[in-house]
């Protein structure tokens, strides 16, 4: 009975979600995009993720859907997806790349997740081969439901795979689960990145996974700047859903559901700076 008022509240939510997110002022008018062109979007993006098995909410697709749409269209850049899966989620961002005329490319290995590295903290909960889409059923999926003709698709190993990739980034959306497929990640798509792009993760209820974003040592040894923070991190972003955390707790609340994603912005500062003994010893000096 739960299970069944917990789907129920997921399709019946669905209007108002499409209609929150989809009539907002920020989507840049040079896309000249009509009302009924957005929620027709909308729609087809939720019935997707009832058609196409993804490990992602509709309303996570249209988040990221509306930060590409914010994006000015003369700002030159592709959007990147890593860990696509069975490409249900790959299928909705080919929608609204075609809408804004860019490129997707998919990264995934399609042999599923590698095995866990030593001192990954999320490697334990997964095996080698976990979440694993075949690349033609991922075509196939996206071919039936989405725009393949705006995809790329790039095989293999993030460790292989990224840094080839040379071209600029608008938004970035990881589903990698593992915390060095992160590190991975955010390390060769940072730099590619455009100013005010955006980058997304699907693992944002785990504080250990969503602590690269606050990490002052990271981003100094790594990008020579401050943590740019995560908004979402701990609970995912407030999409409608029901969640209080932490994930431990999740089993003994039927009805709660974390959409799991978050998002940075490149400009965007989570560092801490008030150190008041600090500023009084530089003022007594």
């Amino acid at each position: 009975m739960l299970r069944f008022l917990l789907k129920a509240h997921y399709v019946l939510t669905a209007p108002f979600a499409i209609l929150a997110i989809m009539t907002s002022d920020s989507i840049h008018p040079g896309y000249r995009l009509s009302l009924f062109r957005r929620l027709r979007l909308g729609v087809r993006m939720f019935w997707n993720s009832m058609r196409v098995k993804t490990l992602t909410s509709y309303k996570v697709h249209l988040a990221i859907a509306l930060k590409i749409l914010e994006t000015p269209p003369e700002v030159q850049g592709d959007v990147v997806e890593c860990g696509t899966y069975k490409g249900g989620s790959a299928a909705n961002l080919s929608l609204i790349c075609k809408l804004v005329n860019r490129r997707l490319l998919v990264f995934d290995s399609f042999e599923g997740l590698p095995e866990g590295k030593p001192g990954d903290r999320e490697a334990h909960i997964y095996a080698k081969g976990d979440f694993c889409g075949q690349l033609d059923e991922v075509k196939r999926n996206i071919r039936s439901h989405g725009a393949i003709e705006v995809c790329e698709f790039v095989k293999g190993w993030f460790d292989d795979t990224l840094p080839t990739l040379k071209t600029p980034v608008i938004l970035a959306f990881l589903d990698v689960d593992l915390e060095a497929s992160l590190d991975t990640c955010v390390r060769y798509l940072w730099p590619r990145l455009v100013d005010h792009g955006h980058l997304f993760t699907d693992e944002a209820v785990s504080l250990d996974f969503t602590a690269l974003f606050f990490s002052e040592k990271w981003w100094r040894q790594n990008m020579n700047q401050s943590p740019p923070g995560l908004i979402g991190a701990g609970t995912g972003l407030p999409l409608g859903e029901y969640y209080l955390g932490p994930m431990s707790a999740l089993g003994s609340h039927a009805l709660w559901h974390p959409n799991g994603v978050g998002y940075t912005q490149k400009g965007m500062s989570g560092v801490w700076a008030y150190y008041p003994e600090e500023s009084r010893e530089r003022s007594a000096g």
